[in-house]
């Protein structure tokens, strides 16, 4: 047999068993996350939350967000992430949001896409950056401007 065959089978087979080694582990980070999140908002005020959110940072990074795979929740009053290594938070306050954009011309049309907040602080505007599975209700949740037509339908 060819020596990069049986390499690349190797390989395969190495990866496959690292996946199932880490996703027990994946999962309990996950689920901290979540509970951090529960502790934070209660069970009722919830309004969307993304438990699988990717954190992108801040710009400017002095900002304070949070990077890597996050919970994200946003209820009347705040926006909420924490990361599932080390279960660092962020939160803003929805008072601040400047603004809401997003990375795809037409957000209706992708199954992800990042959505980015523009808020207030001492320092001047900032922004924070979430990729999503699905940033319409996100995106309608936080005020984005939908066009003549308005936000599209549940």
């Amino acid at each position: 047999m060819n020596p990069l065959v049986i390499v690349l089978v190797v390989v395969v087979i190495l990866g496959v068993i690292a996946l199932i080694a880490f996703n027990p582990m994946l999962k309990k980070r996950e689920d901290a996350a979540i509970a951090v999140m529960r502790e934070r908002f209660g069970e009722n005020t919830r309004l969307v939350v993304d438990p699988r959110a990717t954190a992108m940072g801040t710009e400017p990074e002095e900002a304070g967000g949070v990077r890597g795979m996050s919970v994200l929740a946003v209820n009347t009053e705040e926006l909420f992430a924490v990361t599932w290594a080390g279960l660092h938070e962020w939160s803003l306050p929805r008072s601040a949001i400047s603004r809401v954009e997003s990375s795809a011309d037409d957000p209706e049309a992708v199954q992800k896409a990042t959505i980015i907040v523009a808020y207030a602080t001492p320092d001047g505007e900032a922004t924070a950056s979430f990729r999503l599975k699905d940033p319409v209700p996100w995106l309608t949740e936080l005020g984005y401007d939908w066009g003549p037509e308005g936000p599209p339908a549940d």
